[in-house]
């Protein structure tokens, strides 16, 4: 096995570790919230604040991915986030837990992921070689995936038979354990080592946004992933936890079923755009993801509707089944939105500016998250459920249509990268990238 092939999978496994753990944290801490509290301000309450440290510290983290070691950065990381929730594990073992606490150390914990993410995202076109990229991309999507498929239903079944102390034990161990995998990667560091200022971390947040011009329909991406972030992502956050859970009366294990079925459906598109679909046109597999989403996100209005829930009767499985299906095609279909947006961005930006691009485009696209998941939440405790599906997928379905009818520009055409000596404010595009 070569270098290159080495460091990708010492890199893939310790994502996959870390990611397993998450993803039954991902599903054990709405149940935790949900059966102490029954309260959707609480749960609107508790994503604002995961989500929050995306909006306040994301262009640093950016910054510090530019500014030094990303292997070091991705085993520390671990190392804190391992640390912080094993902490909680030992506070829910006192029975000390508490709501506060609990968001406390998820606000630290977020933040420590916005140091890790856009370090680890620009790294990975470090260790891969740029024709091997759109590969990698495909099978670290498709290993994350299965990462989030395994942990949720995990996260269901060890939380309803053993409770949260266990779900943040294993959690805080996989942290660990993907800190050990990372330090086998064999990485040198290609970007410039400087001094660390608060002067220089804005200088540096301030090229990351002028790069963002540079590239023809990227503003316009961004500014429709705004809209639909604010109307889609908390409504599947905070909504659909409460609606499957206090409404039909889920299980937790099913709740943790429902949300590997989405991601069941994500690891199928990245199957699919690694294989047959892998020399199609990047520009006509997100326009396709876009309207297929667009077309199934209603479902959930008509599933909420009175004599839709009296038909299904319940919990029952056969609903369970509808919705499941429902996720999964859903998360299919994301699947040719996202990764191929991954693969355009990691060509297009040069590797000594990456991070900080990366985390300014991940800013900028989740800036209306936290809004909305305080909207949702208090939302919830005061109209119907389906009143609020309805809303969100009538304004994602709008936005949605202007924005394909004004078009990508040449966002998906293919051009040459900066070279390394270049700032991102003195590079000149004549086409995107």
């Amino acid at each position: 096995m070569n270098t290159h092939s080495r460091n990708f999978w010492y890199y893939t496994m310790g994502r996959l570790v870390s990611l397993l753990g998450s993803g039954i944290q991902q599903v054990a801490i709405p149940l935790y919230i949900l059966d102490l509290t029954g309260s959707g301000t609480v749960m609107g309450t508790f994503v604002f604040l995961t989500t929050l440290p995306r909006i306040l510290f994301s262009p640093f983290g950016g910054v510090l991915g530019d500014r030094f070691d990303r292997k070091k950065i991705m085993v520390y990381m671990d190392l804190l986030r391992g640390g912080l929730i094993l902490f909680l594990a030992l506070m829910a073992g006192m029975e000390s837990l508490t709501i506060t606490i609990l968001m406390a150390v998820q606000f630290l914990v977020s933040t420590s992921d916005i140091i890790f993410d856009p370090a680890t995202q620009a790294m990975l076109a470090d260790i891969v070689p740029m024709d091997k990229l759109p590969r990698a991309n495909s099978v670290v999507q498709a290993v994350n995936s299965m990462s989030y498929i395994i942990g949720p239903a995990l996260g269901g079944i060890l939380y309803g038979f053993f409770g949260i102390k266990v779900v943040f034990l294993a959690n805080g161990i996989s942290f660990v354990a993907s800190a050990v995998s990372e330090c086998f990667i064999r990485y040198q560091q290609t970007t410039s080592k400087s001094q660390f200022t608060l002067k220089s971390a804005l200088v540096d947040i301030k090229e990351g946004f002028a790069f963002l011009p540079k590239v023809k329909g990227l503003l316009l991406l961004l500014f429709f992933a705004m809209l639909s972030n604010f109307l889609i992502a908390p409504l599947f956050g905070v909504v659909f936890p409460f609606f499957t859970r206090e409404v039909i009366g889920f299980s937790g294990q099913q709740f943790g079923f429902l949300e590997t079925a989405w991601v069941v459906g994500i690891l199928l598109g990245n199957v699919l755009l690694g294989t047959l679909l892998v020399k199609k046109s990047q520009e006509k597999l997100f326009k396709t993801g876009l309207i297929v989403e667009t077309v199934f996100f209603p479902l959930f209005f008509v599933y909420s509707l009175g004599p839709v829930l009296g038909f299904f009767g319940g919990p029952t499985w056969l609903f369970f089944a509808v919705i499941a299906g429902t996720n999964a095609i859903i998360g299919t279909f994301n699947a040719l939105v996202n990764t191929p947006l991954m693969t355009l961005f990691q060509k297009k930006t040069p590797t000594e500016f990456r991070s900080r691009v990366f985390a300014v485009i991940a800013l900028l696209a989740q800036l209306t998250t936290p809004l909305g998941a305080i909207l949702y939440g208090l939302a919830l405790d005061r109209f119907p459920i389906s009143t609020l599906f309805l809303i969100a997928m009538l304004g994602n379905s709008a936005v949605t249509i202007v924005f394909l009818a004004l078009g990508m520009g040449n966002f998906f055409s293919e051009g040459e990268q900066p070279s390394a000596n270049q700032a991102p404010s003195q590079v000149k595009y004549d086409e995107v990238g």
